[in-house]
């Protein structure tokens, strides 16, 4: 009887033991998620983008990241550029950049934001849906295509005004400029970890901090948004949001011109470092 006893408690405490062990939780990699994007992405029939070879940039380019080399920038990018069609919001118009612990596979904050382009700052936007806490850049056409090698693959400027999408919008009474008309390169950092230091119209020097990386506006981890487009000069942006029951007219309009309407065109901010996706 004795030894029965002991077949029975043994075989409990080896049922136990393996249901302790299928409950354990299973690590997770870090979700990577489109940093601006909430609505559900349109399939889009394009091709696959080859990388062209990586080639160091211009010393008059600044790492948008201290502590990292522009060519170091390619091996920390967590959410590519994906560009959508003209007129839709999804699914990613920008690049994301983090610094990842190599230890827990989680995600930092904290690593100082750094202007890529000398320029003017354009937008600002403080703790805002989608972009959170957000800078944007203008620099002059001529000035940033002098400073990147490879020189940037530039869209041409649309013919008209792009018909409303499934976004909804204000009217926004602007037209793609003209072939041959002035433009400017824009620089957004978004997602950023405190509000804007800076306001529109203060002058910005290649390398100046901005901020500093956090998970400010949709995002699930700490991360650097940049987003690159060209459009028409001397636009500002005081705030933009989107997406939200609080976003007010202005900032919606400031959203969709920005990022829907065809007036600023968006190209891979990859380019801006060496490391260009071209269809």
């Amino acid at each position: 009887m004795q030894i029965i006893r002991l077949l029975v408690l043994t075989i409990l405490l080896t049922s136990c033991a393996s249901q302790r062990e299928t409950a354990a939780p299973t690590p997770t990699e870090i979700a990577v998620i489109p940093a601006t994007l909430t609505v559900t992405p349109t399939a889009v029939a394009t091709s696959t983008p080859e990388s062209s070879p990586t080639v160091e940039p211009s010393a008059d380019v600044c790492s948008p990241l201290a502590g990292y080399t522009l060519p170091e920038l390619a091996g920390i990018v967590v959410n590519p550029y994906h560009p959508p069609r003209l007129g839709s919001d999804n699914p990613h118009q920008g690049v994301d950049l983090a610094q990842v612990d190599a230890v827990n596979g989680i995600a930092v904050t904290g690593m100082t934001v750094q202007a890529m382009l000398a320029g003017k700052v354009a937008g600002v936007a403080a703790d805002r849906f989608p972009y959170g806490n957000m800078v944007m850049i203008e620099t002059s056409l001529d000035a940033a295509t002098n400073a990147s090698n490879p020189v940037l693959i530039l869209p041409t400027p649309l013919p008209k005004k792009l018909p409303g999408g499934a976004l909804t919008c204000p009217d926004l009474n602007i037209y793609p400029p003209e072939a041959g008309a002035a433009r400017s390169l824009y620089i957004l950092y978004g997602h950023m970890q405190n509000p804007p230091a800076v306001s529109v119209g203060d002058p910005v020097t290649c390398g100046q901090e901005l901020g500093a990386v956090g998970d400010s506006g949709n995002a699930l981890n700490p991360h650097l948004h940049v987003e690159v487009r060209v459009g028409p000069p001397d636009q500002t942006f005081p705030s933009m949001a989107h997406y939200d029951p609080s976003a007010d007219y202005e900032e919606m309009a400031a959203y969709c011109l920005w990022r829907v309407s065809g007036v600023y065109q968006t190209i891979d901010p990859g380019c801006l470092w060496g490391s260009c996706a071209t269809p």
